[in-house]
């Protein structure tokens, strides 16, 4: 093969993928909560998303639930610890950053 040709055609290749992704600033992922009840079952938190430089959203309750709202709310009905993720990401989805809180649901008195 001529080299000339093989030259020119690794650039076509190797060009789109890396030429055409956005200069986004990188996402920081923040979160706070207040819950009803006093955090006793069933116990209602209400998340609020503080965080910078996103575009979309994906929570993870702890308890096999989703969400990908930007401000949820979930209803625990068992209690326990629960890790709540947030993963933000850029518009582009290339970024993302993620944040695990742990959140205590007790049992009625």
């Amino acid at each position: 093969m001529n080299p000339k040709y093989t030259l020119f055609f690794l650039v076509f290749l190797v060009f789109p993928f890396t030429g055409c992704y956005k200069n986004e600033p990188v996402p920081v992922a923040g979160f706070g909560y207040t819950g009803n009840n006093q955090f006793q079952v069933p116990c209602t938190v209400a998340f609020s998303n503080t965080s910078s430089n996103a575009f979309s959203y994906l929570w993870r309750f702890g308890d096999d639930s989703t969400s990908v709202l930007k401000n949820p709310s979930h209803t625990y009905r068992e209690p326990g610890k629960y890790e709540v993720y947030l993963r933000a990401y850029t518009e582009s989805q290339k970024e993302w950053a993620s944040l695990i809180k742990i959140i205590v649901i007790k049992d009625t008195l």
